[in-house]
């Protein structure tokens, strides 16, 4: 009897907690959309037809997804071809800056390339200086497709690069014995190994791209050109919910029904290569050498450029006037929001790897499977549908102080649990089934377990995703563009008040602000030892 009610008590601690977390963030979604939905409904806006221009906001938002994706991929596998040719320093500074790219907040990359690019930018007045035609405008879709290969193409060429560093270095030589030419390598050598990437870097741009919100938002620049998650914003700010909720529903569809797609055409079991002690670099004609480098440095500076004039525009008008009150008063709200969204969402990762661990441990991975799905299935959620909903449902708590804080904080800690859950799962999972039965014999349980056992052995891992989740939130532009105001504002939602109003210089020196603060972020919990 005691062992049994010892055996039931250890089930729930090891069940519970991802039990709780997955209701709660599954209770959440559905009551979000049902309110939605039903308030629409009592509103008698229940019927809504798929008329031209949502039938056009469906084609551009899979269009500008697509482009962007085949853009990125296709840039991403040269670049990462040319630096495999070449070795030079600052080589693995410019890889890091690949890496950084995807964690920029939205806001920060669109102010640096409208620096840059726009028409009021570094290289418009070079050329209006040698009286030269500047025509290039980034509002539509020049604009949105280079700002989603900005995000997107540094991070697929870093894991492209790594991939390609498993080549074993015998199918090098054996390669330059036979004197293959350059389609012949890319054919033979290293499309085998990118194709296994192709799929799910794609699928993961395309889905970035396909709900793509911020950027559509500032550089969209006309009705023309909007996407299912602007659509929504429109109409929700336009109280026209009926049409939210259809275009949430048709981008929720869609966005589980390519995720359950990718899952299944997306191989779980690939050979493993073994990485080379030292990379052989084949003899290369001069001019294969000089395109390289052209290629390298024409991404570096796309890269770093918008960065670099972000800066550039701080130092040159930069005025005491920029340090406003608003300025300070978002930076520390930002701040605040960001810490505790991170915690909420670490605390609902680490239940539901808690138990997904576990789960997997006595050979349940299915269900597993299944509540890692579940804890990420707000990637197929519009944040702001989220929000919404909610809001919709505790609207008699909107004059309580502090409610739109709670909303923002929990709207935020569901957007990031699924980078943690993907972060964290494996490492969890094998340290479990490494410690478990032992830590049972040594009485080491709950959240002694997670102290003793697991902090100390991810303890890099788990504030880099702390720190992770803390510049998501501190860079989102989801539902803070809904419900911020004069008395509520974060960061973001301030530099697009100065970029919609063409304060450009002062945006710049804010954009500045929110890029060092992520850096500070992710640096200083990075080097936690």
């Amino acid at each position: 009897m005691d062992y049994t009610m010892a055996k039931f008590r250890q089930s729930i601690s090891d069940y519970l907690p991802g039990a709780m977390a997955v209701i709660f963030i599954t209770v959440v979604i559905i009551c979000a959309l049902f309110t939605l939905w039903l308030f629409a409904y009592q509103q008698g806006e229940s019927e809504v037809n798929l008329d031209p221009y949502l039938q056009h906001v469906l084609f551009f938002t899979f269009y500008q997804a697509i482009i962007s994706t085949l853009l990125s991929l296709v840039l991403a596998v040269i670049v990462a071809k040319s630096l495999l040719s070449i070795n030079f320093k600052g080589k693995s500074f410019l890889l890091n800056c690949y890496s950084l790219t995807f964690a920029l907040p939205s806001l920060v990359v669109i102010t640096g390339l409208l620096s840059v690019y726009g028409t009021q930018g570094i290289i418009a007045n070079i050329c209006h200086y040698f009286e030269l035609n500047y025509s290039l405008s980034l509002y539509g879709i020049k604009g949105i497709l280079m700002a989603h290969v900005f995000f997107n193409f540094p991070l697929a060429t870093k894991i492209y690069y790594q991939s390609l560093l498993l080549i074993p270095n015998e199918q090098k030589k054996l390669a330059q014995q036979l004197n293959f030419n350059l389609w012949q390598s890319f054919k033979y050598l290293e499309w085998p190994i990118v194709a296994k990437q192709l799929l799910p870097m794609g699928g993961l741009i395309f889905m970035f791209c396909f709900s793509s919100f911020a950027t559509v938002l500032t550089l969209g620049g006309s009705p023309k050109y909007t996407t299912i998650e602007v659509a929504i914003y429109q109409a929700i700010r336009d109280f026209e919910l009926s049409q939210a909720v259809v275009l949430s529903l048709v981008q929720l569809l869609f966005c589980i029904g390519f995720m359950l797609l990718l899952r299944l055409l997306t191989p779980k079991h690939s050979p493993q290569l073994i990485a080379n002690k030292e990379y052989y670099i084949a003899r290369t004609s001069l001019v294969k050498k000089g395109i390289a480098v052209i290629v390298i440095l024409m991404s570096a500076v796309y890269i770093l450029s918008p960065l670099l004039a972000i800066i550039l525009d701080t130092i040159c008008y930069f005025s005491t006037e920029f340090i406003s009150f608003s300025l300070i008063q978002s930076l520390l709200t930002s701040f605040i929001v960001a810490f505790c969204s991170a915690i909420l969402a670490m605390i609902l990762a680490l239940s539901i790897l808690w138990t997904n661990s576990r789960l997997r441990l006595v050979g349940h991975t299915l269900v597993s499977d299944y509540l890692l799905f579940l804890g990420s299935l707000i990637l197929a959620i519009p944040n702001m549908v989220l929000s919404v909903g909610c809001f919709l449902l505790f609207i008699s708590m909107t004059d309580v102080p502090g409610f739109i804080f709670v909303l923002v904080v929990v709207s935020n800690a569901l957007l990031a649990l699924p980078f943690i859950l993907r972060n964290l799962a494996t490492p969890l999972a094998d340290l479990t089934k490494r410690y478990q039965y032992l830590a049972l014999s040594l009485n080491i349980t709950g959240l002694n377990y997670l102290n003793v056992v697991e902090f100390r052995a991810l303890k890099q891992l788990f504030t880099y995703s702390f720190a992770f989740a803390c510049v998501i939130s501190v860079g989102d532009f989801g539902i803070i563009a809904l419900f911020g105001s004069q008395d509520f504002m974060t960061l973001p939602y301030y530099l697009f008040e100065l970029v919609s109003h063409y304060r450009y210089q002062e945006a710049s020196f804010s954009a500045l602000i929110l890029l060092i603060t992520s850096y500070l972020l992710i640096n200083s919990f990075e080097r936690t030892p």
